[in-house]
């Protein structure tokens, strides 16, 4: 392990999200915005791994598997869970405690899928502070998709190294259009803004992108193939910078 340039995906392991009126409800992440980069990457030759901020096993989002939020698309449905479990690492995942600098200096790119997961455990963790700022400092190419971007408010000693950077995420309309409405635990767009991004939201449930000098950031699961696809472009002009220096 660690032997080549690898790909890192941070995935949460939460498997509850409470909301404002004190319910509950299953989370996890989104199946869609893990597979459509995962196998992208896969099948460039990448070495993968999955790390959560606890160590523990990831959890998939019930709802990313249902239908109603596929378009009705049952096919797809059945595609996706057939995915999750073609991929072993969701069993091996690694401790973000764990990898010390000389492992993460392997690592060429950091991806964080959404599900409503990451708003209770990437949002809140140190580890996940200290993975962004190796990230900053070292240039390493970052993407944050749809809630994933949550991970961006998560703080240790000092302030985020991305506060100011121009990124996008699921957005407030669409949160309001979903069954959540009106109780979600907090507006990640809102949220966002706060703390002083410049957050961008394109049209509800289409491809939105933004591409800024040190952050990718996809809105929705609609845009994992273009967020990959810019990805995968940026990996390999920072691979051919590292080799000319």
């Amino acid at each position: 392990m660690f032997d080549h340039p690898y790909i890192l995906f941070l995935l949460s392991s939460a498997r509850i999200l409470t909301l404002l009126d004190g319910t509950t409800v299953p989370t996890g992440f989104w199946a869609e915005e893990l597979i459509v980069p995962w196998r992208r990457l896969q099948q460039s030759g990448w070495t993968l791994y999955i790390a959560t901020p606890d160590g523990n096993l990831p959890e998939l989002d019930p709802d990313s598997l249902d239908p109603i939020n596929l378009q009705g698309d049952i096919a797809k449905a059945t595609w996706l869970k057939a995915q999750v479990s073609r991929i072993p690492e969701l069993k091996t995942v690694l401790f973000l405690a764990d990898l010390q600098d000389a492992q993460l200096d392997k690592m060429r790119g950091l991806f964080i899928p959404g599900g409503n997961g990451p708003l209770v455990d990437l949002a809140a963790s140190s580890e996940v502070a200290r993975l962004l700022r190796h990230c900053h400092d070292q240039h390493k190419v970052l993407a944050t998709l749809c809630h994933g971007s949550a991970a961006l408010l998560a703080v240790d000693h000092a302030p985020s190294p991305y506060t100011a950077c121009a990124l996008t995420c699921f957005s407030a309309a669409e949160e309001a259009a979903t069954a959540l409405a009106g109780r979600w635990p907090y507006t990640l767009e809102q949220r966002l803004r706060n703390a002083g991004f410049l957050v961008s939201v394109g049209e509800c449930w289409q491809s939105h992108v933004v591409k800024g000098a040190k952050l990718l950031s996809g809105q929705n699961p609609a845009s994992a193939p273009a967020l990959t696809e810019a990805f995968m472009e940026r990996l390999l002009i920072t691979d051919s910078q590292g080799k000319t220096q």
